[in-house]
């Protein structure tokens, strides 16, 4: 017998997974839901009802709904799994220790599901449920020697929120409470084997509730009263604000059958070429991002303000040529030389002279050899004097002038161990500025050295102050600071032997060295 009794649960419940639905409206009276959650016990051993006591135990639902008005749905729902229970209280004398079951239990139940509010616009949409059916439980109480099976009515009663993600798929939670107008099932009926047990417990019919989370899919055509829908929208006149929609805007419209504008451009959907990009009416809805009057989707450059005939990119110079061809596109130029202009007429555009404000030659790279020295303008550092290649276009500085740039140099002293100039030093000093001015192209280092005495490194810093000293005079004399510089090398380059003391005074110098 217990056998036949799982058999028929389980023929049940593949009738009901076969008729699952959920959600339904008018326009798809037919739904189907698929679910699954956990269930609780309440009865004669206490209550799990919300989670209050541990182990929970899972469960599957399905159910069909059918719609019958705004306001009702007829039901079939079903459900299979376990329930159970584990009681804290220890009953006395043993063997009579009862402490909880659990069991297989399934059930099928018709009913109504009543709508709050009645609408099938509503995409979150709460609801009351009730039916009644028929349950089939095969348990095992702990402490019973032989499992219990029990097959008999039961009332159903629950709530539940459904998500209209779409008219044909949503989202349901559901809570559902299953009266089962017996009181065998959970082993605690007329106590175990005789025990005490009954006179402790006060007896009641048992109950299941089933926690769910599910998601539904609506289908079927019209209804038992299929709504008009006027302008063949696909949403019923009776939801529909605007009524007398175009065909072309049918495919764009919101919830309650309006035509939509989705990027805000002040152009519909129908109508809008672009569709989520603002754009501008004159285009259909389409952006002109630049304001060149050129839309985007036909502007070669749809960020910089343009021209028709360059497909919307600039000529920011005006010279007839696309600033994206252009190698100079902010100075107008030929387009012989790809836009770049020739200042000088040479036949070198700027881009590539070298000297582009004087006529030059191919050779020295759009430059003249002013001086015709055979080293071009843009490399001769004296342009304007004939001088040699190997000095840069200038003259060779004289023997006679080295020489009394050397001669003066030895002139100039300091207070010992210092960098302060000693006065007679002035007028060799002034000698080498009116030398250096000579030849203004020339770079000068002015290079300070010491003997060996003393530490090494304090020879250094002395030389390198008096360099910067003798440079500082220089400057100040009215040669260009930037022709200078001063080096400290202290004993490292010495022109005479550190041993005798004539040796040693030709060591502390000050020497010049001239270059292009």
């Amino acid at each position: 017998m217990d056998k036949k009794l799982q058999y028929a649960g389980v023929v049940l419940l593949s009738i009901a997974s076969l008729l699952n639905l959920n959600a339904q409206t008018s326009e798809k009276p037919m739904c189907i839901e698929l679910n699954g959650g956990l269930r609780e016990y309440l009865g004669d051993l206490g209550s799990s009802l919300f989670f209050a006591n541990k182990p929970t135990y899972q469960g599957l639902g399905v159910n069909f709904g059918y719609y019958l008005n705004p306001w009702l749905d007829g039901v079939i729902n079903a459900s299979v799994g376990d329930v159970g229970f584990r009681s804290t209280i220890d009953y006395e004398p043993d063997p009579y220790k009862y402490k909880g079951f659990r069991a297989n239990a399934s059930d099928l139940s018709l009913g109504l599901r009543i709508k709050l509010p009645a609408s099938d616009a509503w995409k979150l949409a709460p609801y009351l449920y009730g039916g009644f059916g028929g349950y089939y439980i095969h348990s095992s109480p702990l402490g019973v020697p032989n499992a219990v099976t029990d097959l008999g009515a039961n009332i159903q009663g629950g709530v539940g929120l459904t998500f209209r993600i779409n008219p044909t798929w949503g989202l349901r939670w559901s809570f559902t409470g299953n009266y089962t107008m017996n009181d065998r099932w959970d082993g605690s009926n007329g106590g175990v084997n005789g025990s005490p047990l009954v006179h402790r417990l006060h007896r009641t019919n048992d109950l299941y509730s089933h926690h769910a989370l599910g998601i539904t899919y609506s289908f079927g055509n019209g209804g038992p009263t299929k709504l008009k829908d006027t302008d063949g929208d696909g949403i019923p006149d009776k939801f529909d604000l605007c009524k007398a929609t175009e065909e072309r805007y049918w495919e764009f419209v919101d919830s309650n059958g309006c035509p939509v504008d989705t990027d805000k451009d002040g152009v519909l959907d129908g109508d809008d070429e672009c569709r989520t990009l603002a754009g501008k009416v004159e285009f259909n809805g389409c952006p002109d991002s630049d304001g060149d009057g050129i839309q985007d989707k036909l502007d070669d450059c749809p960020t910089a303000a343009g021209l028709e005939k360059f497909k919307g990119c600039p000529d920011t110079d005006g010279d007839g040529i696309q600033d994206s061809k252009d190698l100079c596109p902010k100075v107008a130029g030929l387009a012989v030389f790809e836009g770049c202009p020739d200042t000088d007429n040479d036949g070198i555009p700027d881009n590539k002279d070298k000297c582009p404000t004087k006529p030059g030659v191919a050779e020295g790279e759009g430059c003249p050899d002013t001086d015709g020295d055979g080293v071009f303008d843009h490399v001769d550092r004296c342009p304007d004097k004939v001088g040699e290649v190997s000095l840069k276009g200038c003259p060779a500085i004289k023997k006679d002038v080295v020489q009394k740039i050397a001669l003066a140099a030895k002139g100039i002293n300091f207070e010992t161990g210092s960098d302060v100039i000693l006065a007679a030093s002035f007028a060799d000093l002034d000698k080498l500025v009116a030398i250096l001015n000579e030849y203004p192209e020339a770079k000068v280092e002015v290079q300070g050295h010491t003997d060996n005495k003393g530490d090494h490194d304090k020879n250094v810093d002395l030389s390198q102050r008096r360099a910067n000293a003798v440079k500082t005079y220089l400057e100040s004399h009215g040669v260009a600071g930037e022709r200078l510089t001063a080096k400290g090398y202290g004993p490292d380059k010495p022109i005479a032997d550190n041993a005798t003391a004539a040796g040693r005074a030709k060591n502390r110098r000050v020497d010049f060295q001239l270059d292009y």
